[in-house]
């Protein structure tokens, strides 16, 4: 008990150090301090030598939508337009053989016109010639709007 009381009224009431718990918290600072020291200096002497850099994938070519009517004209890189005037319809030949035959009818077109472009392609009768002028002449007048 003697103990504890010269423990109790020590002068000026500081802590008893004594016990070395500090100085191993310091020695443990120092020692991992110059442990990191040593790591980097082993990454910066451990470098790989400078590769050069992977090839980039090429660039995407950047969407510029078609200018409609604006100034500086018809810039499209599409066809000209025909000089039949716009399409009407698409007419499609199926032939004994089983070959079909399509030809694209313009408003500019006579009957007898696609007629001589499809039997280009198919060679009819001149029955089946004349019967498909007629029904194409047909199909003409109700696609213009006269008749």
């Amino acid at each position: 008990m003697e103990a504890a009381a010269g423990w109790r009224y020590r002068p000026g009431g500081r802590l008893d150090m004594s016990h070395g718990f500090v100085r191993h918290i310091r020695r443990n600072q120092l020692a991992r301090d110059a442990y990191e020291r040593a790591l980097r200096q082993a990454r910066g002497r451990a470098r790989l030598p400078v590769t050069p850099p992977r090839p980039r994938r090429p660039d995407q070519p950047v969407y510029r939508p078609r200018r409609r009517g604006g100034p500086g004209g018809d810039t499209s890189p599409g066809p000209p337009p025909d000089p039949r005037g716009p399409r009407l319809f698409c007419l499609e030949y199926e032939g004994d053989d089983g070959s079909v035959t399509s030809v694209i009818v313009h408003q500019g077109d006579s009957a007898e016109d696609v007629t001589q472009r499809v039997c280009a392609r198919s060679p009819l009768e001149p029955p089946l010639r004349r019967a498909l002028c007629q029904r194409v002449q047909d199909e003409l007048r109700q696609r213009r709007g006269t008749g």
